[in-house]
C-alpha cells in the first residue's frame, strides 16, 4: 500500500462519527489510527509507510487452512490490548512521579568502582559500521571489558539485532506491548522512532537524574546545546538523554574529482550553472580514459528523502531559497514547512534536467546514502557533496581503487540569485532512556561521566590520549601514535562504536574549536589537538575552513521538539506522498505543476493542522526549554 493508499485510508477513518485513533498502537515512527496502521503493517511495520504486499496471499491461506476465524479474534485481542497499552501515560497524573532517589540503597561505590560488580542491563543493534578483532562481540570486547575493570560496571545484552534500523524499534515496541521485561536503558540512534515506546511511561523523567548524577564536565557540554533536549520532551518530562554531537561535525561541502578537473582543463565550480558545465564535461570528456560513456557529474541518492547525510540532493534546492523535509523561519516569524514551499519548483526542475543529460545515476531512487558513494568510491562519479568527516572515509577508497585519482574540498555551489543551502549538523544524533523501574539509575551516570571526564579531550597524562586501547582504534609506529589501518596489528576495530552511546558523544564546541586552532597555525595545545591534527585528512581540514567561512549556508531543522499529534498520526504518508510526486517529476513521469496539486493536497490532509501545531511549539518553546 502506497503513501496515497495510506493517506485515503486515513481519510475515511478521520471522517465525522469515527474515533480519531489517538493514541493507538502502531510500529516504527508513527502513530495514529487503525487505518493509518494497517498501512504501516502492510508495508512491514516500519518507519516510513514504504510500498509492501503478500497480504492478500496470507488472507488465502488462512481461509484454506480454516485459521481465519481465529486469526481474526486474535488480531482483535492484540489490537485492544494494545490500544490500552500504549496511550500516552506520560501525561496521567495518577502515575507515580519519578525522583532520583533510587528504591533501595545503592551498591557500594567504593574507590572509584562498584563492589560487587553492577549489572548494567541493554539491548543492542549491529550497525554496518560496527568492527570486531580478535574474537570479540558486543557482549565480551575490550570496551566492557574496560568498564568491568575501571568500574565494576558489567554491561549484559538482553538481546541484539541485525539488519535495518526498524528490525531494532520493532522489536522494543514488541517487548513492551507483550509486557516482556526491559533493560536497564536503551539507545535510540537519530531518534527519530522512539516517540510510542518514549509515550509509554516505560522509561522515567531523566531531567532530575541528570541535575543530579551527571559529571560537572557532562553538564557543561549540554549547556552549550541546550536545545537537544527539546526532541526528548515529552508533556514537560525529559525522557531521554540526548546523544550530543560536535557543532558543524557533519556539516557538508562539496568534493570534487581534482585529477578529472586537471584533465580536462576546468575549474571548480561556484554556482550551479558552472556545475552543470562541469558535470557535462565529465560525462562527455571520458575523464577516466577508457574511452568508455561510464561516468557521472554528481553520486547521488534520493531514496526516501532529498535531504541526505551523504550523497545530498538537498543543496540544489537550498540553491533557490529552501531545503525540503525541515522546518525553517518563515518572513512572518512562522515556521514553514521547506518541502512545501514555492521555490521545491525550481530545484525539482534543475534534478528533472540532470537526470535526462545523464549527469546522475539512474538509480539514484533506489539506492541510500552509502550505496550511491560507490559511484564515487569506484571512480565513475566526479561530485559529491558529504559531510567533513567523509573525506577520509568512504570518499577517500577512491585513492585506493583508482591509481592516481585525487580529490579535493569545495564550497557548496550557489543558485541563481546567489543563494546556497545545505544541511547542518544538528545538536544531537541520538538518546538514552532509562527504564521506570531501574532502581539504581546513577550506575549508567557513572558511565556516561567516565566517558567525558575520560575519552573526550582528555589531559595529555592519560591513558586515553589517542584513544580507548590501543591495537584497536590506535597503535605506534617508530614510537609515535598512529591511526593507519596498515600500521596497527591486525587492522582497527574502533570501540567507540561498543559504548552505550553508540559513539563517542562530543562537547559541541570542542572540535570546531580544535580545528579552527589547527587551521589557524597555533601550537596543539592538546593531545586531543595532536590527534586531530594526525586523524584529518587535507581535503577535510580545508572543508572546515569553508565551513566556518559560510556559516548561513547550513541548515538545521528549526523545529526540534518531539512529534506533535498531526505528525504521528500521518505526517510520514503525508511525507510520503510528497516525495513520491517529486521524484515522478524528476524522472519525468510527471509534470512540474504535479507539485502545486501535491502541495495542496498536503495542507488538505493534515498539513495546516500540522503547521499550527508546529507554531504553537514553537511560540512556547522558550518557556518550555529547561
Amino acid at each position: 500500500m502506497g503513501a496515497s493508499q495510506c493517506i485515503r485510508a486515513h481519510e475515511r477513518a478521520a471522517r465525522p462519527g469515527r474515533p480519531d485513533g489517538a493514541g493507538q498502537w502502531s510500529l516504527g515512527r508513527a502513530s495514529g489510527d487503525s487505518a493509518m496502521e494497517d498501512c504501516a503493517r502492510r508495508s512491514g511495520g516500519g518507519g516510513s509507510m514504504s510500498r509492501g504486499g503478500g497480504r492478500m496471499g496470507k488472507l488465502r491461506w488462512l481461509q484454506q487452512t480454516g485459521l481465519f476465524g481465529l486469526a481474526i479474534v486474535l488480531f482483535v485481542v492484540v489490537m485492544a490490548f494494545s490500544f490500552v497499552y500504549w496511550e500516552d501515560r506520560t501525561a496521567n497524573p495518577d502515575l507515580p512521579q519519578e525522583t532520583p532517589t533510587p528504591a533501595e540503597p545503592s551498591p557500594a561505590f567504593v574507590e572509584g568502582r562498584y563492589e560487587p560488580t553492577a549489572v548494567l542491563t541493554t539491548v543492542g543493534h549491529l550497525y554496518p559500521d560496527i568492527k570486531f578483532k580478535n574474537g570479540e562481540d558486543l557482549q565480551n570486547n575490550v570496551l566492557t571489558r574496560l568498564f568491568e575493570e575501571k568500574l565494576g560496571i558489567k554491561v549484559s545484552y538482553l538481546w541484539t539485532t541485525t539488519g535495518d534500523e526498524d528490525v531494532y524499534i520493532n522489536k522494543l515496541n514488541t517487548s513492551i506491548a507483550a509486557g516482556q521485561s526491559l533493560p536497564d536503558i536503551v539507545t535510540f540512534k537519530g531518534g527519530q522512532n522512539l516517540y510510542p515506546l518514549l509515550r509509554s511511561g516505560a522509561f522515567r523523567d531523566v531531567g532530575p537524574l541528570f541535575e543530579r548524577y551527571a559529571s560537572p564536565k557532562w553538564k557543561a557540554a549540554m549547556a552549550q546545546a541546550p536545545e537537544a533536549w527539546d526532541r526528548y520532551t515529552i508533556n514537560g518530562k525529559k525522557l531521554a538523554v540526548p546523544i550530543l554531537d560536535g557543532k558543524m561535525n557533519s556539516n557538508e561541502v562539496l568534493y570534487i574529482r581534482q585529477d578529472w578537473l586537471d584533465k580536462l582543463g576546468l575549474k571548480a565550480p561556484s554556482t550551479l550553472e558552472e556545475m552543470e558545465a562541469v558535470m557535462d564535461a565529465f560525462v562527455r570528456g571520458d575523464p577516466d580514459g577508457n574511452g568508455l560513456d561510464d561516468t557521472y557529474g554528481l553520486s547521488l541518492s534520493v531514496k526516501n528523502s532529498f535531504l541526505k547525510w551523504m550523497s545530498d540532493a538537498g543543496f540544489v534546492f537550498g540553491a533557490y531559497g529552501a531545503l525540503p523535509d525541515i522546518w525553517s523561519i518563515g518572513e512572518n516569524g512562522r515556521l514553514v514547512y521547506g518541502s512545501v514551499q514555492s521555490s521545491m519548483r525550481e530545484g525539482l526542475t534543475t534534478l528533472r534536467r540532470w537526470m535526462e543529460r545523464g549527469y546522475v545515476p539512474k538509480d539514484a531512487e533506489i539506492v541510500d546514502e552509502l550505496q550511491a558513494t560507490e559511484a564515487w568510491t569506484q571512480g565513475k562519479a566526479g561530485m559529491i557533496v558529504a559531510p567533513l568527516w567523509a573525506a577520509g572515509w568512504p570518499l577517500g577508497n577512491v585513492a585506493a581503487n583508482v591509481p592516481g585519482a585525487s580529490f579535493d574540498a569545495y564550497p557548496i555551489p550557489s543558485g541563481p540569485g546567489g543563494l546556497s543551502g545545505t544541511r547542518g549538523t544538528p545538536s544531537e544524533y541520538g538518546a538514552i532512556a532509562i527504564n521506570v523501574d531501574m532502581e539504581n539509575p546513577e550506575i549508567f551516570f557513572r558511565y556516561m561521566n567516565f566517558v567525558y571526564d575520560n575519552f573526550i579531550d582528555p589531559p595529555a597524562d592519560s591513558p586515553y590520549s589517542w584513544g580507548i586501547a590501543e591495537g584497536y582504534d590506535f597503535g605506534y609506529a617508530n614510537g609515535k601514535p598512529t591511526f593507519r589501518e596498515d600500521e596497527v596489528p591486525g587492522g582497527l576495530a574502533d570501540p567507540q562504536k561498543y559504548l552505550l552511546s553508540l559513539s563517542l558523544p562530543s562537547i559541541p564546541n570542542l572540535l570546531s574549536e580544535s580545528i579552527a586552532r589547527i587551521n589557524g597555525g597555533a601550537g596543539a595545545r592538546t593531545s586531543y589537538d595532536i590527534k586531530n591534527k594526525l586523524l584529518r585528512t587535507p581535503q577535510e581540514l580545508k572543508g572546515w575552513t569553508i565551513v566556518e567561512s559560510n556559516p548561513s549556508v547550513y541548515k538545521t531543522d528549526a523545529f526540534t521538539g518531539a512529534p506533535t499529534p498531526t505528525m504521528e498520526k500521518i505526517g510520514d504518508a503525508l511525507d510520503e506522498m510528497l516525495h513520491d510526486e517529486m521524484l515522478k517529476i524528476v524522472y519525468g513521469q510527471e509534470p512540474v505543476s504535479g507539485f502545486d496539486r501535491a502541495v495542496t493536497r498536503w495542507y488538505e490532509l493534515g498539513g495546516e493542522e500540522m503547521t499550527e501545531e508546529v507554531n504553537e511549539w514553537y511560540s512556547s518553546l522558550e518557556t518550555e526549554r529547561w
